[in-house]
């Protein structure tokens, strides 16, 4: 392999790594206004859609966000009160409001949950705005933990990429310097 063809081939896997990174990073700000849908029911006169930014739930934190919609309109309800239950298999029993203020989206009620085990749960969600009320149950599954490498692999990878980007940058560098016109 010539020596332009090989620097040709390190530049489109440089630029191929800076798009593939670009990418990753914009993943996480895509899916920040909720995350993905659990589920989405009726209970008149409520259409209620739960969100979770983590799909499976693990234990930890968790991010529950809760959208509240008329029936008719599907016009967003911003003046309700929104209570989690979540009871696990074994009976422990896990209570919190979801709110407004605690969302990113104002269109969302958030609530963030330390599940501490994994398993089974039952969720009630209790819906009140003045004199109409809701209730809703869903049964959720909280997986296992992640293993610790698999949460932190983008900080791990992070270091060789940047070794990677820099070995790119010299081998580029040393083409132009090597390249020298000459003046007839």
């Amino acid at each position: 392999m010539r020596k332009s063809d090989r620097n040709a081939l390190v530049q489109r896997w440089s630029i191929l790594l800076l798009v593939l990174i670009s990418l990753s990073l914009l993943t996480r700000i895509a899916r920040a206004d909720g995350g993905v849908v659990l589920w989405q029911r009726i209970s008149a006169p409520f259409t209620i859609t739960l969100f979770s930014t983590e799909v499976p739930l693990r234990p930890g934190v968790a991010d529950l966000s809760v959208l509240l919609e008329s029936t008719e309109g599907h016009s967003p309800i911003l003046d309700a009160r929104v209570l989690i239950e979540l009871e696990h298999e074994a009976g422990m029993i896990i209570r919190a409001e979801a709110t407004r203020s605690q969302a990113r989206n104002k269109l969302l009620y958030c609530s963030l949950i330390n599940l501490p085990k994994s398993g089974q749960w039952k969720m009630k969600l209790h819906v009140r705005r003045g004199d109409d009320n809701a209730d809703v149950i869903s049964d959720i599954v909280v997986g296992a933990p992640q293993p610790m490498f698999l949460s932190y692999w983008k900080l791990i990878a992070l270091p060789p990429i940047i070794i990677g980007l820099f070995i790119a940058n010299q081998c580029l560098r040393r083409k132009r310097v090597q390249f020298k016109p000459e003046w007839n």
